[in-house]
């Protein structure tokens, strides 16, 4: 395993700080907007982002052989 240096993200932290950001963002969006169907959307593509984030973070290495 190779060194990090001080302060540097890797991969999967960065991902998860660009997650959280778009999150907060389009929170702040929707509440501002108050809609049911706006809530619906947003919830939705929030789920569908989280999963494909999973997704790419779990998928980083490729599967071992059998």
């Amino acid at each position: 395993m190779s060194e990090r240096r001080h302060g540097m993200l890797d991969r999967t932290e960065r991902l998860t700080v660009a997650l959280t950001a778009v999150f907060v963002l389009t929170l702040a969006v929707t509440v501002s907007l108050a809609s049911p169907v706006v809530w619906l959307v947003w919830g939705t593509a929030m789920v569908v982002l989280a999963g494909t984030a999973l997704v790419l973070a779990n998928r980083s290495e490729p599967p071992p052989d059998d």
